[in-house]
């Protein structure tokens, strides 16, 4: 018989936002916090997943995601947006920004981030309003000052020095900015949406909401994302060379890099990703944590915890080690059935029909990332293996998406042929 108990605990849920649902990361995002453990009894988070296209709404509600329609298309939506989001709820725990417009045109891009933070705003100045509950009692709500995870990326920092090297320094929180040119309005707007929330109102009140900056290394899994662009990179190779061995023997089949083989690759697992923004929600909602010191408001030295420790701060999210692409080529050859690996290999010795020129932005990207800091903070682990320890599942996983036409595999694949429009 299953046990009973003697009273009844009924509460409210606590209430996700996530900005961009249906992408890659968004949807991870939004079954992690379905999924969310270790949080103080009763509670458990109800997800709301904001989306442009009406077509997927419905993969969001057959995972429990509440999908909400509307899209920052225009100057004058902000409003119907903004509304649409509020006949759901008054109040949010938690806001998720994962969106990632078009990258071809720097004034889109810009406007973008404008019209997010302001959506925020208009989201954060209802939640923390004193308005009524909706028991029909009278009774007013608390208010509740949203805690925004603000997703950036790893790439802010630019690139590190190659595995081995005398001046190799990990990312850390604290490293100067760089990004390369095609993340530059992201970084941008995150950085604005930081000061927003940190200072004040024309009439001297606070911004009503709290932002953390997350910039995760390249993740993969499932559909893949940029770890998907190495598998077709394999797949392209195998079938070039497939000609040249019959021509001449085994000796062809190598596969080749024109990247350094001490190229840092690293990476985490998308789940191990989305898992960490519930580590810093649960932590800052629930005011529990380590003891941390605080970097980046002034108060150096000064211990913190919870949702001080938290808010107003930048966290990292990486595997617990980085690969070098000579583990993850060797891994790659294997699985492709190559005989060997080359690294460092010119031009004009790659294959016609093989896309080397864009594979640089996967293979050919340094960087270690750091993410001391979270774990420290609130425990956070990944438990997904490495992309060179687990090459097979994650190709079986990605060819399967492929095969169902993911929106994911075909951004992707145009971003590999230069077109950042979407």
């Amino acid at each position: 018989m299953g046990s009973k108990s003697s009273t009844t605990t009924t509460t409210s849920p606590l209430t996700a936002l996530i900005i961009g649902a249906n992408g890659y990361l968004g949807s991870a995002i939004s079954r992690a916090f379905l999924r969310a453990s270790n949080l103080p009894t009763p509670n458990f988070f109800r997800v709301y997943g904001l989306i442009r296209r009406p077509s997927s709404a419905r993969a969001l509600a057959l995972q429990e995601i509440i999908p909400i329609v509307a899209s920052l298309s225009s100057p004058d939506s902000l409003a119907a947006v903004t509304q649409a989001i509020l006949a759901h709820s008054r109040t949010w725990d938690v806001i998720v920004v994962c969106t990632e417009p078009s990258q071809s045109d720097p004034v889109a891009q810009a406007r973008h981030w404008h019209d997010i933070l302001a959506l925020v705003r208009g989201l954060a100045e209802a939640s923390t309003s004193i308005h009524p509950s909706g028991s029909g009692g009278g009774e007013k709500a608390a208010a509740v000052t949203p805690l925004v995870l603000w997703s950036s990326g790893s790439k802010d920092y630019g690139t590190t020095k190659l595995h081995g090297g005398l001046e190799l320094k990990a990312h850390t929180e604290s490293a100067p900015l760089d990004p390369p040119d095609v993340v530059r309005c992201r970084t941008e707007g995150a950085l604005r949406a930081l000061e927003v929330a940190g200072g004040l109102e024309e009439d001297g009140s606070s911004a009503g909401f709290d932002v953390v900056i997350v910039r995760a290394s390249p993740v993969c899994g499932y559909s893949g994302s940029y770890y998907g662009a190495a598998l077709e990179y394999a797949a392209a190779f195998a079938t070039a060379t497939t000609t040249s061995e019959k021509d001449h023997g085994n000796e062809a089949k190598v596969l080749k890099f024109t990247a350094d083989a001490d190229t840092i690759m690293h990476g985490v697992h998308v789940d191990d990703c989305a898992d960490a923004y519930v580590a810093l929600a649960r932590n800052a909602l629930f005011d529990i944590g380590t003891d941390s010191l605080d970097e980046g408001s002034g108060n150096a030295g000064t211990p913190k915890s919870g949702r001080a420790a938290i808010a107003g701060q930048v966290f990292n999210v990486s595997g617990r080690r980085y690969e070098t692409l000579a583990e993850v080529g060797t891994a790659l050859a294997a699985e492709y059935d190559f005989t060997g690996t080359q690294f460092s290999v010119s031009a004009d010795e790659m294959p016609e029909n093989v896309d080397y020129q864009s594979s640089e932005f996967v293979f050919g990207y340094s960087q270690w990332v750091s993410s001391e800091k979270i774990r420290a903070l609130t425990g956070w682990s990944e438990k997904r293996p490495l992309f060179s320890e687990n090459i097979h599942v994650y190709r079986v996983a990605y060819e399967a998406a492929k095969d169902g036409g993911s929106e994911n595999v075909e951004r992707v694949r145009k971003r590999m042929m230069g077109d950042w429009r979407e």
